[in-house]
Order: C-alpha cells, then structure tokens, then sequence
C-alpha cells in the first residue's frame, strides 16, 4: 500500500465495495473515475478524497498514509495544533480555507505531498 491509488483500493475492498458501489456512496454515476484513482492515472481532488474517506469511513489521513499526514478534526477541518508556528498556523489556515471552498486541485495535493516527503527527509 504504498500509493493513493493502492489505499483507496486496499480500504474499498476491506469494506466489501465494489468500485461502482464506492463511487454511489460518494454520488458519482460511474465507477471509473474511483478506478482511475486507484490505479493512479488521476489524482483525486481534495474534496473526492473528502467524499471517499466518509465513505469508506476512514480518514484522510488513512488515505494519505505515512506520506503526508493532515490535522484533522472529527468533522474534516484542519486544526491548528499548539507546536505550530504564528507562520505555519497562517499557512494551514489558508489551506483549509482554499479546501473548503473547493480550490485545491490536483498539482496543489500533489505539491503538498512533495513537501511533506522533504519534511519527512529533514525530520529523519
């Protein structure tokens, strides 16, 4: 499971969801567009992962795996924890804003994982 694509296909499964029955769950028609996310060929946006997480009644987070991990509440929305910067809380700040309003698209998930990857290196 070391993909997007690889956990939304691994949780689907546990759940017992064919793709079709994941993508009604998350009101979508046709189950190609879950196929084209678990087979990496499409970045979900924020907000297809958003629905795809309460579907399969995982978190983000679970999706993202070790990768990039997100602060979340029970209710989706990011929380600025006590460790943060003034800076780093303005970030986050506006980030959840720009999901929530629906302006995240694939290139910013895409760089958000890339830069959790060098944090990650840096940490280590």
């Amino acid at each position: 499971m070391n993909t997007l694509g690889s956990r939304i296909a691994h949780y689907r499964k546990q759940k017992g969801l064919s793709q079709q029955a994941l993508a009604n769950e998350c009101g979508w028609e046709s189950q190609s567009r879950i196929g084209n996310y678990e087979r990496d060929t499409r970045e979900p946006s924020f907000e297809d992962l958003r629905r795809i997480a309460k579907a399969l009644e995982v978190s983000v987070n679970d999706l993202f795996g070790s990768t990039m991990q997100i602060a979340e509440s029970q209710d989706g929305r990011y929380t600025a924890e006590n460790v943060l910067s003034p800076r780093s809380r303005q970030v986050l700040e506006r980030l959840t804003l720009a999901a929530s309003e629906g302006r995240l698209v694939e290139q910013d998930l895409i760089l958000l994982e890339q830069i959790a990857r060098r944090l990650e290196k840096t940490d280590g």
